[in-house]
């Protein structure tokens, strides 16, 4: 329930703070006197657009603070802790509003700054307000469909059938857009994918395949080549021209000089000895090596091909080769996608038929349920009806089913509270029905039997007895002062019967000095409030047989709360 309201330099308020009761507050005063700034503050806290106009002059901004308190199991706590906002059910719930001349608004939710959006989201589970020209939410056929479903309170599966077959139907038409989406795209690329897989395959790829490949091939060409120079320097060695031959004849030279003497040439002797020695010790270690490089390497050939066409289908594919292995995998499992799309498309498009039947059967077991739970709606509203002074008018919810419409997880019916004020006439909607002051009792027999389903601690009702008086706002007041029992209800009214309801009475004045002009709230105790009703009943001048009016208001207020069944709760 909102506990305080707190604004400062708002429209001709100053400083103003007011304290709130559980049960029946209302709001009084003159024409004028500010009881609609009042609402367009609260409006700010429930999240409508930013009013800089409403700064007051010379100030240089406006702070709107509300408090509320809050059950611990409200949805509003969940909705919290999902947009990990500050949520402690033990204490209260502060939002305050700054606006300033030039600068954003400042909204704060316990301290923390929070977006218009959200700030309205988190209105919507706090405070209600309603009026002549204020209900759209409840008249909106969309709304009209919720409270419906939430007074029908169904099985679980009536409402849980159609969302999940809804859910399937989305999936299978996204599941079949995505399929032939991607047939329509790949079937121009099947005849590339057929050709690369049937030369990868070939080629016999495997994993790490080029890398082995291209390993291999270097190898092989430095075996090749270092043969080659091998064979070269063998061919060096042993040749008819040769070192170890050309050796042999120097040693076999120096062998035969006999004119020379010995010594001079015995160093020069041991010299070409150890050479030729050593040119045949190298001749046996190349006859060794060479056998070990030896080896065939005609293969490079059939490598050095393999590596040409990996390369260029990689590069065909944008790719590094390295990464050829992967795309023949991608590739294999996309053919067969191909392949299998037609098949899987005719699955797909089963499936989809199949649910679709189930939606439609399961909307229009929702569809019987609707309409069981109209016609006990209808009775309930009906019955509220004589006490408020409607005894000819009719309600009736009416349920179609928009079998051609969008359908959604909701099923496909079109849910309107219908009226007629007269007998004869025709059913409409009870936004096109009904004139104010009976759209404003209407809406007030709907708020009596449906504020039971709905969550909202606090509505406000805005001189929704406007344009009745008598009997009819006698009823009036008391199906509000009902609501009360449960819900905390505020109302701004002109109405004494309705006044009279009141467990909190809050008289709304403005008063000037002829330069500034203020407006002013104060809480009524008993003798005053006799005197404002009185004044509410016969005008400025307030006689006795109107203070015994008014206390007979008051008195036969009290008398109908004690036959009430009903306990008040706080929240």
């Amino acid at each position: 329930m909102l506990k305080r309201l707190i604004i400062n330099q708002f429209v001709i308020i100053d400083k103003l703070s007011l304290d709130f009761k559980s049960g029946l507050t209302v709001l009084t005063g003159e024409t004028g006197a500010g009881k609609s700034i009042l609402m367009d503050a609260m409006g700010l806290i429930l999240g409508n657009p930013p009013a800089r106009e409403a700064i007051r002059e010379n100030a240089p901004e406006s702070m709107i603070e509300a408090s509320f308190a809050i059950s611990a199991t409200h949805p509003l706590w969940k909705f919290l802790a999902v947009q990990d906002m500050p949520a402690d059910p033990k204490a209260e719930l502060v939002i305050r509003r700054t606006t300033a001349r030039k600068q954003k608004d400042e909204i704060l939710l316990n301290g923390k700054s929070i977006a218009l959006d959200r700030l309205r989201e988190i209105g919507t589970y706090l405070v209600e307000i309603h009026g002549q020209f204020a209900n759209q939410n409840l008249l909106a056929p969309g709304k009209q469909l919720t409270l419906l479903d939430a007074f029908g309170a169904y099985p679980p599966a009536i409402l849980g059938n159609v969302a999940q077959a809804w859910r399937d139907i989305q999936r299978y038409t996204k599941e079949l857009e995505e399929e032939r989406t991607f047939i329509a795209r790949a079937a121009q690329e099947q005849g590339q994918i057929e050709r690369n897989l049937k030369e990868l395959k070939k080629l016999g790829m495997k994993k790490g395949f080029y890398e082995s490949v291209r390993d291999e091939h270097v190898r092989l060409v430095n075996v090749r080549a270092t043969n080659e120079i091998f064979q070269s320097v063998h061919s060096l060695l042993v040749a008819s021209s040769g070192v170890d031959q050309a050796l042999v004849k120097c040693n076999n030279i120096v062998g035969r000089q006999k004119d020379v003497d010995g010594k001079v040439l015995e160093k020069l002797s041991d010299q070409l000895a150890a050479a030729l020695q050593n040119t045949r010790t190298a001749i046996d270690e190349m006859n060794r090596l060479m056998p070990q490089y030896g080896l065939d390497t005609s293969g490079i050939y059939a490598l050095e091909k393999a590596l040409d066409s990996l390369r260029r289908i990689a590069a065909e594919r944008k790719i590094e080769p390295e990464g050829l292995f992967d795309l023949y995998e991608q590739l294999t499992v996309k053919l067969e996608r191909i392949r299998n799309a037609r098949n899987l498309i005719a699955k797909l498009d089963g499936l989809l038929d199949k649910t679709k039947a189930a939606y439609m059967e399961h909307a229009h077991t929702l569809t019987e349920e609707r309409i069981k739970a109209g016609k006990v709606l209808s009775r309930a509203i009906n019955a509220e009806m004589p006490p408020l002074r409607l005894k000819h008018a009719q309600f009736e919810v009416q349920v179609e089913e928009k079998v051609h419409n969008v359908w959604g997880e909701l099923g496909f019916n079109e849910v309107t509270f219908s009226a007629r004020m007269n007998p004869g006439m025709p059913f409409s909607a009870i936004a096109d029905t009904a004139s104010g002051g009976e759209l404003a009792r209407l809406i007030l027999a709907l708020k009596v039997v449906l504020q039971r389903v709905q969550t909202v601690p606090t509505l406000v009702f805005d001189e929704i007895d406007s344009g009745i008086d008598g009997a009819a706002a006698a009823a009036v007041g008391e199906r509000i002062a009902r609501l009360a029992a449960t819900t905390q209800v505020l109302v701004i009214t002109h109405s004494p019967q309705v006044a009279a309801r009141g467990d909190q009475h809050l008289h709304v004045s403005k008063q000037t000095d002829g330069v500034t002009t203020e407006t002013i709230v104060t809480g009524l105790p008993l003798p005053a409030r006799v005197d404002e009703i009185s004044r509410m009943l016969a005008g400025d001048t307030i006689t006795s047989e109107s203070r015994a009016a008014a206390k007979s208001l008051i008195d036969e207020a009290h008398r109908a709360a004690k036959a009430r069944p009903e306990t008040r709760a706080g929240a």
